[in-house]
């Protein structure tokens, strides 16, 4: 199997403006910026990795390069990346298909975040016994969305925080409220011995949690966003009769950046875990992590950089 990854978003009109509406900011805390347009290049690495049998099996992903443009006040917020580098040996640790894109939305109160995702092919590394247990077979497709908001929103700055293109001025934070909505189909594969190979999941549910943001000097930023809440679900046949089970989930968001007028380097995680229970005497997690380096431009024309 070839590995790769690919994804082209363009954001529709309602991830691009609040359903709250334009909230008015305190500029002792935020500072716009005046930039209208917001170029991005990247380096990132996204995986999922499952959790079953007393065993965590680890796609062979690559390594992706990524470029992304926004354009202010308009539904403009497109990223592309393609994968280019395996990050591990592919006769040893066996191959992987990957399709993976991903839409994370950074408003004044609102936090919205899209998944679709699909990775086939996965391996367990056995450090102890210097061996890798190979799972061609075991995939993972995991679609769903989330949103959260900002009770803090015109203090606490996720744009700045998580895409640069707003200024936090002074340290602060904001508890956070959301919920989303997940759709889950595995093929577990021959090395996971279950009652039945294929696992469909659909969930639901709310969270809840804070975000805080420490500004050091001018320059450095230092965010982080945690989450933690319980989806209700079940296999789609079992949730219309009413049969439902609880599934905790937990997601956190950790970024770094560095920041000039006219640039910004930021280094972004992201690690969203969730439950699965398909069967009364087995337990499966899944555990999205995403790893993203970036660097911004920010433009007021195309090929031409203003202050």
């Amino acid at each position: 199997m070839k590995s790769c990854y690919c994804g082209i978003v363009l954001l529709a009109s309602f991830l691009s403006v609040s359903s709250f509406g334009q909230t008015e900011i305190d500029t002792t805390y935020i500072k716009p910026r005046q930039h209208k347009i917001l170029a991005r290049t990247f380096l990132s690495n996204n995986a999922i990795e499952v959790y079953g049998n007393a065993k965590y099996y680890k796609p062979n992903n690559p390594l992706n390069v990524g470029v992304g443009l926004s354009i202010k006040n308009t539904i403009v917020n497109a990223r592309m990346a393609y994968g280019v580098i395996a990050l591990r040996d592919k006769e040893k640790f066996g191959r992987s298909r990957v399709l993976d894109i991903q839409v994370h939305r950074y408003s004044r109160r609102m936090v919205m975040d899209v998944f679709i995702q699909r990775y086939k092919g996965f391996f367990h590394n056995i450090p102890r016994e210097n061996k890798v247990e190979l799972n061609p077979s075991l995939s993972v497709m995991q679609i769903g969305a989330e949103g959260a908001y900002l009770f803090n929103g015109n203090k606490f700055s996720a744009r700045a925080a998580f895409e640069q293109s707003e200024q936090q001025l002074i340290s602060t934070g904001s508890f956070i409220l959301g919920g989303g909505a997940y759709y889950y189909k595995m093929n577990l594969g021959d090395s996971i011995p279950v009652e039945s190979r294929i696992v469909n999941n659909l969930q639901f549910g709310f969270n809840g949690g804070y975000a805080y943001s420490v500004v050091l000097g001018k320059h450095w930023l230092l965010s982080g966003m945690a989450t933690a809440g319980v989806n209700f679900g079940n296999e789609p046949a079992l949730v219309k009769k009413a049969k439902i089970n609880i599934y905790p989930t937990a997601l956190t968001r950790m970024a770094a950046s560095y920041q000039q007028p006219l640039w910004a380097t930021a280094l972004l995680v992201l690690v969203h875990n969730k439950s699965i229970y398909p069967f009364e005497s087995r337990k499966l997690n899944l555990t999205s992590v995403n790893l993203e380096l970036s660097y911004v431009r920010r433009l007021n024309h195309f090929f031409k950089g203003r202050s």
